[in-house]
């Protein structure tokens, strides 16, 4: 995820989506190649500290390595989407964008971004699950780089304090939230803002249960969030989960007000700021044991804009997507590298990331099935959440009504 940080900010309409790529399709780019043949222009929202980083010294070691020096512009997560379609309206779109792997059938479908075969490249090497993250329509538009997904994280100490192990089932975590909670302290915390973050976060549990998002009022999808209400109602979760995001649910945790945490690899190095925390990571519980879980994929790919130099963003890419350079960056952001061959390094190095490394088997592409409609959603889905967390209504009601609003019957 990486970071794995969504909101809501798809504002443009198809149709102006269309036009814009129209617009940009129908300029006269004779002579751009040979005036950027030095140096492109990238776009990305790594502006977290540790993320923006470890993308700066990647860039800066494929501008040693190319010399195809590159102009780069950071906006933050909720900004990146609204910033393409103004570039593309005034016809200055970057050559390489750094984007959330749901936004490429959004960019792919509006014409702003052009088939890795167009610049002659394949997504080759890469961990097929997450390669399959840049197709769209059956072409694939995306160079995976590296990628997240969230675990459970557990306080060793309050654990310990309890007589208690970490959790593998739904029974087991209920049985152990419960136990944990008294005073102050709550027995699991997580992100359940009405937003993507809270479905990103909540979303294990749905596919997990054989729900999901294109059908929000399966039997499966309603049992999934009675469980979650369930936790609500025995005192193991705060009502007020409803209002954290990232940040405040990691708080919780590092405050000690919560047990357990469902969060994404890249707390980790914020986390290990904290020397008197002890923690320990282990997969999200399943429904039975044995189960494999179902986690959501985070994190970015690059995509060429449509008038790209594409022989300076080619030799750009491949070094960005190169083994080496994947490697530094994942290490450096927590983050699980798409690169088979650098797997067993990256767990030699990173030991603590084994089980986010063993839940990518269970690993599920948010846009596969629904595309640009998985917003609308999304949004439905974490409106309903809200509601039944609070007991405002049932999770059939909520998510009977939720279905209608997206899919619009």
């Amino acid at each position: 995820m990486a970071l794995v940080m969504r909101k809501a900010r798809r504002s443009a309409s198809r149709a102006y989506l269309k036009w814009s790529a129209a617009a940009v399709l129908g300029l006269a780019i004779t002579g751009v190649a040979a005036a950027r043949a030095e140096t492109i222009r990238s776009m990305d929202y790594m502006t977290e500290p540790t993320a923006n980083a470890a993308m700066q010294k990647a860039i800066d070691a494929c501008v040693k390595q190319t010399g195809v020096a590159v102009d780069r512009q950071a906006v933050p997560y909720p900004d990146l989407i609204q910033k393409v379609l103004l570039a593309a309206a005034s016809k200055t779109l970057p050559d390489i964008i750094y984007i959330d792997n749901s936004d490429v059938a959004q960019l792919a479908d509006g014409g702003f971004i052009m088939p890795l075969s167009d610049v002659g490249m394949k997504a080759e090497g890469f961990v097929p699950a997450l390669a399959a993250l840049g197709d769209y329509k059956g072409t694939n538009y995306a160079l995976p780089s590296a990628n997240n997904t969230i675990g459970l994280y557990y306080n060793v100490d309050l654990l310990k304090k309890a007589g208690v192990e970490p959790p593998k089932t739904w029974a087991e975590l209920k049985e152990v939230a419960k136990k944990l909670s008294g005073g102050q302290t709550y027995g699991l915390a997580f992100p359940g803002a009405p937003n993507e973050q809270g479905t990103f976060h909540t979303s294990t549990f749905v596919w997990s249960n054989g729900g999901s998002f294109d059908k929000l009022n399966s039997p499966q999808t309603i049992g999934a969030l009675e469980y979650l209400a369930d936790l609500v109602k025995i005192g193991a979760v705060s009502k007020s989960a409803i209002t954290w995001g990232i940040d405040e649910s990691r708080d919780q945790f590092l405050a000690g007000r919560a047990a357990m945490l469902i969060g994404g690899s890249w707390l980790m190095p914020q986390l290990d700021k904290h020397p008197d925390l002890h923690y320990g990571i282990v997969p999200i519980p399943t429904p039975k044991p044995g189960e494999q879980v179902k986690v959501p994929v985070g994190g970015e790919l690059w995509v060429v804009s449509v008038t790209a130099d594409k022989d300076a963003a080619k030799k750009t890419l491949e070094c960005l997507s190169g083994p080496e350079v994947v490697l530094q960056y994942a290490e450096g952001r927590h983050n699980i590298p798409a690169v088979v061959s650098v797997m067993d390094q990256f767990n030699k190095d990173l030991p603590k990331m084994a089980p986010f490394v063993s839940e990518m088997a269970g690993a599920v592409s948010r846009t596969s099935v629904l595309g640009t409609a998985y917003p609308k959603y999304s949004a439905a889905y974490s409106a309903a959440m809200q509601a039944v967390l609070i007991g405002q209504k049932s999770a059939k009601e909520a998510l009977d009504e939720a279905q209608q609003t997206a899919s619009g019957k």
